[in-house]
């Protein structure tokens, strides 16, 4: 490890109460957001590729037609195909494998972005862990009469500045 990274090492490992770090707000949505674009990447690389072949066709008036997964991969890379093809069991293959090769591509790489989209909607939904404190049933409220420098008590009118 290098050597700044071990200078700060126990601060993330723990907080000040001794309680496992976890990181709030902004720095814990970049990383969903992360897990969802890349997640996402496959399903739109599928999109990208049936609308160049649509295009290449040139013909406008039939639908779209999606790519298989099977398709997609017996046509550019037939080795791995048959190095898979060759490792599994008949039986598994003729089940579980054909089955999903024969689905289409936007759907076979939508489902993994599909889920974890749905996880988390349910998360911050019911305000649980890493949305703590937030959503429909969390119990953080926001107050009412906004933000002022008193001590809440009692209403006060502007801020002096008395700088001489």
């Amino acid at each position: 490890m290098p050597k700044l990274l071990l200078h700060y090492w126990p601060e993330y490992l723990s907080g000040p109460d001794g309680q496992f770090f976890r990181p709030t707000g902004g720095t814990l949505m970049r990383g969903y957001t992360l897990l969802l674009t890349f997640l996402i990447l496959p399903v739109l690389g599928a999109l990208g590729h049936d609308i160049y072949i649509t295009y290449q066709d040139q013909d406008f008036n039939k639908p779209m037609m999606f790519s298989d997964v099977g398709y997609l991969w017996t046509h550019y890379h037939p080795e791995s195909y048959n190095w898979a093809r060759s490792n599994f069991s008949p039986e598994s293959w003729s089940y579980l494998v054909t089955f999903i090769l024969e689905q289409k591509t936007m759907l076979v790489a939508g489902i993994p972005f599909a889920i974890a989209g749905i996880i988390l909607l349910v998360l911050k939904l019911l305000g649980l862990p890493p949305f703590s404190g937030g959503g429909l049933m969390g119990g953080r409220f926001k107050k009412k009469g906004g933000f002022n420098f008193g001590s809440g008590d009692k209403k006060q009118g502007r801020m002096k500045y008395n700088r001489k």
